[in-house]
């Protein structure tokens, strides 16, 4: 594997936010022998960052997306489920430029140890080198610098190694460049973290490098504990800090979600938000994703299926009671929507009994005993 890789600063490498972010992609590599607080708090400061950009940000596609991987044969430390409701996909694949593996510190009883870790995975080493080959990013916190020092990776790129790990690195790294004290070592292709207990700042640091500086101090203002901050809120409580106020937005599916069954009218609905038509139209589809109309819709299917699954109304009494007088263009909208006609949606899902079967099991065990 090659030796040498040319390190710079990565600060080069920002974006400006001004501007739409580039697209990050973060892919957190997992060990049997990596430490799970540095993949937990990386995945904490992962999803307090998604929030601040959705908070700050919410009409542009999300920039940051991340995933857990793992080298084959080794399983997730994240059951299915769970990896379903946090990890975040990128919509495409992103070039090897945007996208970062963060690489944890490594569980070592000392540092012959540690080699040997590093021997016992030479398909993560692999990974590593192709992605640097190909001009992506790599951090690696604490311990889990072996890999990329392994490479190569670190020559001329100061960084410090954990202290009780120092004197076997340069015995084996010779080319490595040791002999600072900073916490943190940013460069153009790696980055590195001297303790695993600085997780949470080294991800937010990179995160504010390659997104958006001011990312960075919102994660650490989350994430951290912040004393003045304490006391200047608590003091704002209850007299600057009031209650948020509802929005046009709010007000108009408030309005839908209460008048449902009524024809659809964009006008008294703007009036019910207190807005213009356009300006409601513009708004609704920024924050809900749809038109008033499509979300309208929305809502008046949910119905249908309560009713068709509780009720034995037939379809068109259904259809009335969501507002439509064609029950043949409900009836469309209902199997564009479910993915079946709402005689099949009622078979499927029905929760009444049929109405020849009321009773009978009952009355008819009586007549036998």
């Amino acid at each position: 594997m090659p030796k040498q890789y040319r390190a710079a600063n990565i600060a080069n490498m920002q974006t400006n936010p001004a501007t739409d972010l580039a697209p990050l992609d973060v892919q957190l590599l997992w060990l049997p022998e990596a430490m799970p607080g540095n993949l937990f708090a990386a995945i904490d400061v992962l999803n307090v960052a998604a929030g601040i950009l959705q908070l700050r940000k919410p009409h542009l596609p999300a920039p940051l997306t991340w995933r857990v991987i793992t080298p084959p044969g080794i399983p997730s430390p994240l059951n299915a489920e769970a990896m379903a409701g946090m990890q975040k996909l990128p919509p495409q694949t992103l070039p090897p430029q945007r996208t970062l593996i963060v690489v944890p510190g490594l569980a070592a009883r000392n540092a012959p140890h540690l080699g040997d870790i590093a021997e016992r995975h030479p398909d993560v080493l692999q990974l590593l080198h192709d992605h640097a080959l190909h001009g992506g990013l790599i951090a690696a916190c604490f311990t889990g610098m072996v890999f990329p020092a392994r490479l190569g990776l670190l020559t001329g790129a100061p960084c410090a190694p954990p202290w009780a790990y120092q004197s076997w690195m340069k015995l084996h790294f010779p080319e490595g460049d040791f002999d600072t004290d900073e916490p943190m070592s940013f460069h153009e292709r790696v980055s590195t973290c001297v303790a695993p207990g600085l997780q949470t700042e080294f991800i937010a640091a990179l995160l504010g490098r390659l997104l958006d500086p001011d990312l960075m101090e919102g994660c650490l203002q989350v994430l951290q504990y912040q004393q003045r901050r304490q006391q200047i809120t608590s003091e704002l409580s209850g007299v600057w800090l009031t209650p948020t106020s509802d929005s046009p937005v709010y007000r108009a599916t408030q309005w839908l979600q209460t008048n449902l069954e009524q024809p659809y009218n964009l006008q008294a609905l703007a009036e019910a938000a207190a807005t213009s038509e356009r300006t409601l139209l513009r708004h609704f589809r920024q924050a809900v994703g749809m038109t008033p109309l499509e979300y309208l819709h929305k809502l008046r299917v949910e119905r249908a299926k309560v009713m068709m699954e509780v009720s034995l109304h037939n379809f068109h009494t259904i259809a009335s009671a969501c507002g439509y007088a064609d029950a043949g263009s409900f009836r469309r909208l209902f199997q564009q929507a479910t993915g079946m006609n709402p005689s099949v949606y009622r078979e499927r899902f029905t929760l009444r009994a049929r109405r020849p079967h009321w009773k009978v099991e009952q009355k008819s065990q009586e007549a036998l005993t």
